[in-house]
């Protein structure tokens, strides 16, 4: 055969294994125009003794690397229009083998899961690339970022690798779930409970519910745009237009709460806000101060177990990935019930530990409340961070100021004339005397009080002085 015939025999088989599928079509949702490189595509599944080779294109799995907005990231997607995207021993290594290139040139990974389980002919086997993927998606946890998309069906071991990433964004239409809603059903009695983008959030299984596989690619390449590359040490920087000198928007402040405050501070008043839905007393999301990507995490009210654990394990990615922390701190304390009783003081320790074994720049901003185990656990001088700000209308104690003077005042109250009116007055100046922002600055717990108006430059003026910590 002559060269001519070989490529057009190559052609033809190209074709085959490069049909046009959602999992392509995803790819190219993702990824810059022309800028995808597959690799992989000629594998094939191995004879098994309950049949021979199966004939799914690209072995049920498009593995390859492109851009994000120029930077190189590894990329797979299960084809559920190939055998219904079955996870085989080939699929699985397809998958394992782009693990290898990202870790090898450290750059991130995207995976869109799609998948109707394991291929039963291939019995064990199937089920061990499962755990190979599994092991993959484990070792590179510490050193590349990655970004789970749930597309379709997503159970079982599926789940349990999808659950290995950094990010999960479920797109609606998709069911993301260990065991089957119909199979617990039937096996309970009770009625089916979904397993949909909106139940995965609202369980903090996701971190974004997406309506289509376009709105699912943006919210990929937003985080990629904040994310480092990996975890060397290397800040995300982008060109900023925003002055470091602005003024912040006061009404934009609001109750001080973290997404009034980056509205009004960041640059450009933009942020990335991970897993809106699930504790959202606690904010996690990303953000840019003079062009600097930052991990930003806010206490809101009172938090509860769920909230602790989910503000812990973000300090965590971030102090794995270098990203420094901003906190927004308005709370007055951890939520006070049976449920926190059983398993709160796990997730309560493990977010102080979080802060005090971070070794990336942290700073703090007291917007309001600061007491009790909300001083403790959330952003304290004490647990290590780098520099602490308030507001002048900060309260920060180790009890809010009414509950103190009902507790240290009893007596007094009772004896008044006019109860209420003493009540008030007390409040006022256990405020002002004990639990009064100056107060703290006196002792050195807060590094200088703000101006609201001057949040900005506060934050941005910090996190600079920070940007060479060791």
């Amino acid at each position: 055969m002559d060269n001519i015939g070989k490529r057009d025999l190559f052609l033809e088989k190209k074709a085959a294994v490069s049909k046009a599928s959602p999992a392509r079509d995803r790819i190219a949702l993702i990824l810059d125009e022309g800028s995808f490189m597959e690799v992989g595509a000629f594998v094939k599944q191995r004879p098994t003794e309950l049949g021979g080779i199966a004939d799914a294109a690209a072995e049920g799995v498009v593995t390859g690397w492109g851009t994000v907005n120029g930077a190189p990231v590894c990329v797979f997607s299960q084809d559920a229009a190939a055998l219904g995207g079955a996870v085989s021993e080939m699929h699985a290594k397809k998958i394992c083998a782009l693990y290898d290139y990202a870790l090898k040139t450290g750059i991130p990974v995207v995976g869109v899961f799609d998948s109707k389980g394991a291929r039963i002919a291939e019995g064990v086997d199937a089920l061990n690339g499962y755990a190979a993927v599994i092991a993959k998606a484990t070792a590179a946890a510490s050193l590349v970022p990655q970004i789970a998309v749930i597309a379709g069906n997503c159970g079982g071991a599926a789940a349990v690798a999808a659950s290995c990433f950094d990010f999960t964004v479920a797109v609606e239409g998709s069911e993301f779930y260990f065991n089957s809603p119909t199979v617990i059903a039937a096996r309970s009695g009770a009625a089916e409970v979904k397993a949909g983008a909106a139940e995965a959030v609202a369980a903090g299984k996701a971190d974004f519910a997406a309506k289509t596989d376009a709105e699912a690619a943006g919210i990929v390449r937003a985080l990629i745009s904040y994310l480092p590359a990996n975890s060397s040490g290397d800040k995300n920087y982008a060109a900023d237009s925003d002055d470091i000198n602005r003024l912040t928007d006061l009404e934009a402040l609001g109750a001080g709460d973290a997404a009034s405050v980056l509205a009004a501070a960041a640059d450009n008043g933009e942020y990335l806000e991970i897993g809106a839905g699930y504790a959202d007393e606690v904010f996690t999301g990303l953000a840019r101060f003079d062009g600097e990507a930052v991990a930003v995490v806010g206490f809101f009210g009172t938090v509860t177990a769920a909230g602790a654990a989910k503000a812990a394990d973000f300090i965590g990615f971030a102090d794995m990935f270098g990203l420094s922390v901003v906190t927004v701190l308005n709370s007055g304390g951890f939520d006070c019930s049976a449920e926190f009783e059983s398993c709160g003081l796990t997730a309560a320790a493990s977010l102080a530990g979080a802060y005090a074994s971070a070794s990336v720049p942290t700073v703090t901003l007291i917007t309001g409340l600061a007491t009790g185990s909300a001083y403790v656990a959330m952003g304290a001088k004490g647990l290590g961070c780098d520099m602490v700000f308030a507001w002048p209308q900060a309260e920060i104690s180790a009890l809010n100021a009414g509950a103190a003077v009902d507790l240290l005042c009893a007596d007094a109250l009772k004896a008044a004339d006019d109860p209420i009116a003493e009540r008030a007055k007390l409040t006022a100046e256990y405020g002002e005397k004990l639990a009064s922002p100056y107060e703290a600055a006196r002792h050195g717990y807060v590094d200088e009080i703000v101006d609201p108006l001057e949040t900005r430059q506060a934050l941005v003026y910090a996190l600079g002085l920070l940007s060479t910590k060791n």
